[in-house]
């Protein structure tokens, strides 16, 4: 399996419903983000979950950035 070094994020945001603000900080529309990982991944081993406005990721590192034991002799 391959392995990755970056992660990207696609999405949008809905815009709330037209009330009556004084100020409204919120975005709305599509975005995308690009973040680079300090080690390479398994992608087909990612999990990703969303739950009250909080995305968890859960990316499993590839097996070359695993520490290993070396026994010495």
């Amino acid at each position: 399996s391959a392995t990755v070094h970056t992660l990207t994020l696609k999405g949008q945001m809905r815009s709330l419903e037209e009330k009556d603000f004084y100020l409204q900080e919120r975005v709305s529309g599509r975005f995308e983000r690009v973040i680079r990982l300090p080690v390479a991944v398994q992608p087909d081993k990612a999990e990703a979950t969303f739950s009250n406005g909080l995305l968890t990721l859960t990316l499993p590192k590839a097996e070359e950035a695993r520490p290993r034991m070396i026994e010495i002799k």
